[in-house]
Order: structure tokens, then sequence, then C-alpha cells
């Protein structure tokens, strides 16, 4: 009966010091953006790559909604011809960037990229470490990386992507573009 409680005991003593000395598991997100940044599961993802087509803007058919607080990650790749003679450029962009002047949607971004917009509230963008208000074309490309959608109750915003070219119309191909989501 003796070494039964010995062995009892010390296997109490093994389980109270585990507890007290290994470090926990992994903390679990506080927030959507930490979500993102952690690379945890999302709460929705395209199921599939969807067009957006390099000749117009394209808004994103969110099947859940945005709402205040949301993270974002969207990935594309593609290739958009930006003339009708076939020069095609990736959609990633290029340097230099586009200027202010000229009609370029978003000035400051890499020329050709894929961008994107919200319709009400605003999204900051980890890669510009910038808020872009409603309708503020923002840098996405091939990885647009971390976003932050921010709104005070705004109905109904919407994400709407295009491309960094002050002519659309000539335009052909476009990116195949996958929304991550979490909330």
């Amino acid at each position: 009966m003796r070494v039964r409680t010995i062995v009892s005991a010390v296997t109490a003593l093994t389980v109270a010091l585990a507890v007290a000395v290994l470090p926990a598991g992994p903390a679990s997100a506080d927030t959507a953006l930490d979500s993102c940044y952690d690379s945890t599961p999302t709460q929705h993802q395209d199921p599939a790559a969807w067009l957006a087509p390099g000749h117009r803007q394209t808004p994103w058919a969110s099947p859940i909604g945005i709402v205040h607080g949301d993270a974002f990650r969207v990935t594309a790749q593609g290739s958009i011809r930006i003339d009708a003679w076939g020069t095609t450029k990736s959609i990633a962009g290029e340097l230099p960037a586009a200027p202010t002047v000229g009609g370029w949607p978003a000035p400051g971004a890499p020329r050709y990229a894929l961008v994107a917009r919200v319709t009400a509230g605003s999204m900051w963008v980890k890669k510009t470490s910038r808020s872009y208000g409603p309708n503020s074309w923002f840098p996405v490309g091939a990885d647009s990386g971390c976003m932050l959608f921010s709104s005070t109750g705004d109905p109904t915003p919407q994400l709407v992507f295009t491309f960094n070219d002050d002519n659309l119309g000539d335009n052909g191909g476009g990116a195949a573009v996958v929304v991550q989501q979490w909330f």
C-alpha cells in the first residue's frame, strides 16, 4: 500500500509542475486583424478564384457582407493587356508609380497593379500603413497583405476591384482573385 501512495503523490506532483512550468498553447487571436496576421483559418474565403477583368471595375460578391472590424487579405494571379498592340503587365504592377495627374485611379501606387476601394467606411492597408477613405483606391497587387475595414455603420459597403491604369477601355486579361475575410 505504501508504494501506491508514493506513486500517487509523485504523479500529482508531476502534473502540478507540468501545469505550472510548461508554456500554454498558442493564444487565440484577439481581433480579426490579429487572426489575419497569425494566418488562422478564415471565417470566409472565396471557394474559387473569380475574374476581375482588366477593362472595368468589379465589385466583390460578398456572400456575408462587410462590417466594422473585419480583416481582409486578397491574393491574385494574372496579367492585363494594357493596349491594342498586346502589351501585357503583371497585376503586381510596376514602377515608376502612377503620377498624380492623368487619370490614374491610385496615384503613387504601382502602375497597372490590381487596386481596390471600399464604397463606404475606410480600409487600413498594412503594406502602406495608410487608411483609405470611401472610393479611394489602394494597392492590392498579387497579395494585399492584411487590411482592416472601419465603418460607423455605413449601409452595405462594397469592396470593388480594378487596375491602376489611366485607360481601362483598351485593356484585356485580368486577375484571378481570392478574398479572405476574418471577423
